[in-house]
């Protein structure tokens, strides 16, 4: 079998546009060209990759598996280029990442305050991490995320390192009517406002949600961020959950009531997460060797409100999980 680049990225290109001839034209080829190298690739592996239809062309199940390699190794490949060139140039390049919530407010500024005083060259790319998908670490882009544990059927191409378990708190506005409740039976027909889906959410808070089924009135609602939530159960009678170390950060601990229920038992995990088979190079992995030391050193911090974050937390089994 034998695998040729310009034939992965008519795979890749076919797949971005459903169609041929649209991907003949994004890579500057004819459609004619793109038809006979997926042929080839196909006589090759001796298998089949597309399915052509009138309003366009799918891939197939080996298709689909075929896929998620041809982005890692063109990826690899643009980010190596990408490497020489800088390198030539004296330029740093960027770094992107996905983080957690709690660690962004808990580590990640210091991070970014000690990465920049060696590495100023380097532009920092940063989003919030909700969820378990991790596509864009798989398909090359971004460098890693810390995160959960990632949905079932994605490890094949990751490497999974369980950082930290922690549980979550049910917090609301001060003031709130509930601010008393010392169970959840308290909290029976207010709104949710929750930024992980319903099954990342502790079974006592879903049986909760499940039972107050109501076709006039919707109790659960669903925001893409952890800050987002926050700032309107601040304005609301809405309750959330949240992992107990983002609702002690210095920016978060005053502004909230939290209801501390025995109840809410289930742990959570913030997994470092990773491409497999592709060590970290670079700019890259000096920001997470920062990222790394700096909450090592946040954990055994003399300051009050820093060690109170990772009093919250338990470190987890740092092996790479790998399946």
């Amino acid at each position: 079998m034998d695998l040729k680049l310009h034939q992965l990225e008519c795979l890749v290109a076919v797949a971005d546009h459903g169609s041929v001839r649209t991907a003949g034209t994004k890579l500057g080829r004819s459609g004619t060209a793109v038809s006979n190298a997926l042929r080839e690739l196909e006589q090759s592996m001796n298998v089949v990759l597309i399915e052509r239809r009138s309003d366009g062309v799918s891939l197939t199940a080996a298709g689909t598996a075929l896929l998620a390699h041809a982005r890692l190794i063109l990826g690899q490949l643009r980010r190596a280029s990408e490497d020489v060139v800088l390198a030539g140039a004296r330029q740093g390049g960027t770094v992107r990442m996905a983080i957690t919530p709690w660690l962004v407010h808990g580590v990640l500024p210091a991070a970014v305050r000690e990465f920049r005083r060696t590495r100023a060259d380097v532009r920092l790319d940063i989003a919030e991490h909700l969820g378990g998908d991790y596509t864009a670490v798989r398909n090359g882009h971004l460098d890693f995320a810390f995160g959960p544990r990632p949905d079932a059927g994605q490890e094949r191409l990751l490497d999974i390192r369980p950082m930290y378990s922690y549980s979550l708190a049910v917090v609301c506005r001060p003031g709130h009517p509930a601010a008393g409740a010392t169970s959840l039976d308290e909290l029976s027909g207010y709104d949710w406002l929750l930024s992980r889906s319903l099954e990342r959410t502790p079974q006592a808070i879903r049986r909760l949600l499940e039972g107050q089924s109501d076709h006039e009135a919707q109790r659960c609602h669903f925001a893409r961020s952890v800050n987002a939530s926050l700032a309107v159960v601040r304005s609301t009678d809405m309750l959330t959950a949240v992992p107990w170390p983002t609702i002690e950060t210095p920016d978060m601990r005053d502004r909230f009531v939290v209801l501390d229920f025995d109840e809410v038992q289930d742990d959570s995990t913030t997994c470092l997460v990773t491409r497999r088979y592709e060590p970290l190079q670079g700019a890259a992995s000096t920001f997470l060797e920062t990222f790394l030391r700096v909450a090592r050193e946040a954990a055994a911090s003399e300051d009050g409100l820093t060690r109170r974050i990772f009093c919250m937390v338990e470190a987890a089994d740092a092996e790479v999980v790998s399946s």
